[in-house]
């Protein structure tokens, strides 16, 4: 192990089979919290590789804890986070929005690690038990179609590492797995990333996994979402050749700024009037996301998916579902604190 250490941080990259010594190293506990920083930052100067990033996903799925779950059509909108802008969560918010739609979806996400507010913190703070007290996450996902799986309670083996990524302040590779090991393992994905010139490497490492019906994405402003701004770029993995789209946000909608969330309220406060389409230019970003994902999953084309979900949101259904999901029936959800 010392020999890879000496490797790693001497700017060197690693094979496959090192770089899975290296991870199953880390989770094991077998290196110190300087050993895992030093790699984490030096894999990060020089880049990571294919090989590095597969033999993560492979060393993680190997420890994760399964969730049980048989029903066909499942989607997680899951991205790498980690692009420093405290944009709103939108891919959260597809995920309720996929669920009133009647799509079965198995979320996966995590509290904030180097931005502001994550999809964790964003549930939790509308009334959502992540812990599933009195059911189970399967039972909750039998009753409603969707359940979310914060990582920590999936990935004990990450338990290790996630004191020196908080630490660390600043996305490393345990990003670019973090939506490649999803306990439930969905059918479909769309996974937003905040480095463009990636879109093809994340395409390899998908590749050499073996996945399918996925859709890396990325926007030319820098964003892990579908930008409402500026065009984003789409990669499709399915079973013939990787099949490559844009989507201008000027075909759907006027571009507007993507709004900021410095805060958890005012995450939540942006998260719940584009969801209920009170602020409609953030009903229309959500929209615009939602389409994405029902085109990976082959339900429409972009522009019907958009369509659908807009009409979706502007008659309150994302909103009713929210509120089934975090047991507020009878009294709309509200903002923490409030």
């Amino acid at each position: 192990m010392e020999r890879i250490i000496i490797k790693v941080n001497s700017g060197e990259s690693l094979p496959y089979n090192e770089a899975e010594l290296l991870f199953e190293g880390m989770v094991r506990g077998e290196l110190s919290d300087s050993q895992i920083a030093s790699a984490l930052i030096a894999i990060k100067l020089r880049r990571e590789t294919v090989d590095e990033v597969s033999a993560l996903v492979a060393t993680l799925d190997r420890h994760k804890r399964r969730l049980a779950i048989t029903r066909r059509g499942t989607v997680d909108t899951c991205g790498t986070g980690g692009d420093g802008k405290s944009s709103v969560n939108v891919s959260t918010a597809v995920s309720v929005i996929l669920c009133s739609l009647g799509i079965p979806v198995v979320k996966h996400g995590n509290r904030a690690q180097s931005g502001a507010v994550g999809s964790a913190d964003i549930l939790a703070g509308l009334g959502f038990d992540l812990g599933y007290g009195g059911s189970s996450p399967e039972e909750f996902f039998s009753a409603h179609g969707y359940v979310f799986m914060p990582a920590p309670d999936y990935h004990p083996a990450m338990k290790r590492i996630a004191p020196v990524r908080r630490e660390l302040k600043v996305p490393t590779i345990f990003n670019f797995a973090g939506p490649l090991i999803n306990p439930a393992d969905p059918e479909f994905q769309i996974i937003g990333i905040n480095r463009r010139d990636r879109i093809d490497f994340i395409g390899r490492v998908l590749e050499k996994l073996g996945r399918r019906n996925v859709t890396v994405y990325s926007s030319r402003d820098g964003y892990d979402e579908v930008s409402p701004s500026g065009e984003t770029e789409c990669l499709s993995i399915g079973d013939g050749a990787p099949r490559r789209f844009t989507i201008d946000p000027s075909d759907y909608f006027t571009p507007f700024p993507m709004p900021v969330a410095r805060d958890l309220r005012e995450a939540t406060r942006l998260f719940l009037d584009g969801l209920s389409g009170e602020n409609e230019p953030l009903g229309n970003l959500f929209a615009l996301n939602a389409a994405l994902a029902l085109r990976s999953m082959n339900h429409c084309g972009m522009r019907d998916g958009y369509h659908m979900a807009r009409e979706h949101i502007n008659q309150g259904q994302p909103c009713h579902t929210l509120e089934k999901l975090t047991g507020s029936i009878g009294s709309p959800v509200s903002l923490p604190g409030a």
